[in-house]
């Protein structure tokens, strides 16, 4: 059976980037080395692939083709967007895709009832390149982009998600022995974007999601973070949802390492990771 070697949850604040210089420089640094040990972590579980969660931002997709789940199958992906470089400044990111890998995923996924789509040829936006530009810059390692929908309805319901880490970490398992994999993913607190709140975080709602995280008591989180309710704390609120993905392959089980440090003038930035998941 395949290994799974790392699991690891990422802030994808494009203002790390987009507002750096306004960022007090002390956080920066702090922040600068929590990507580090998220970075170190993962290059000492030396997995072979990637697998990575991540919600579209309306770029990939929209109203008129707007799967649930998405899985790149095409050879190679790049990203991000021309806005997020030229008026964002975010940084570029390329990689291999693993083909055979995302091709399994999609069709024992269909055959199991995940409401998976293909995209064969797909652009990432910062949701997937700003994270992996800090944990990942060597850029030598395949990837199997998974595009989720967070913004617009219908939205999965939490359930959803978790069967999709405990399909994903089946299909892990699923893999031949010397394959090692790691699955990763990005996710927001409270935040509203571009909307009448806009730049607005709810620090203890914030902190609720937090303590939740730490605790891994997966039926409370699924009770307390409803939909509805995350929704109403920012329209960005609902990229919470891929961190449910993570808690369908991880179950109970706390991290390893989490942190979150907000950073003066950037914002909010949480991680966690799993090690020897």
């Amino acid at each position: 059976m395949g290994k799974l070697v790392s699991v690891i949850a990422s802030t994808h604040n494009p203002r790390i980037c987009w507002n750096r210089d306004e960022g007090h420089p002390d956080d920066l640094k702090e922040l600068d080395a929590t990507f580090k040990v998220l970075h170190d972590g993962l290059d000492a579980a030396k997995p072979d692939t990637i697998i990575f969660i991540g919600n579209d931002h309306l770029d990939s997709f929209f109203l008129d083709n707007l799967p649930s789940f998405a899985i790149v199958t095409g050879p190679k992906v790049a990203g991000p967007y021309w806005y997020e470089d030229e008026i964002m400044h975010l940084p570029d990111y390329k990689a291999a895709v693993n083909a055979d890998l995302a091709h399994d995923i999609l069709k024992v996924g269909i055959e199991e009832g995940i409401a998976f789509s293909r995209a064969y040829d797909a652009r990432l936006d910062h949701a997937f390149t700003l994270p992996l530009s800090f944990i990942r810059p060597e850029r030598d390692i395949p990837l199997v982009p998974i595009f989720t929908n967070v913004f617009c309805w219908p939205i999965a319901p939490s359930h959803v998600w978790i069967d999709l880490g405990k399909f994903l970490r089946r299909m892990v398992e699923s893999r031949p022995a010397n394959e090692r994999i790691a699955i990763m993913c990005s996710f927001n607190l409270t935040v509203e974007v571009g909307g009448p709140l806009m730049g607005a975080f709810d620090r203890e709602f914030s902190k609720m999601m937090l303590d939740m995280m730490e605790e891994a008591d997966v039926a409370k989180m699924q009770r307390e973070l409803t939909i509805p309710r995350l929704i109403s704390k920012g329209n960005s609120t609902a990229e919470f949802l891929n961190y449910f993905a993570i808690l369908g392959v991880m179950g109970n089980r706390k991290p390893d390492f989490i942190k979150h440090k907000p950073v003066r003038g950037v914002g909010t930035c949480p991680v966690a990771m799993w090690n020897n998941p």
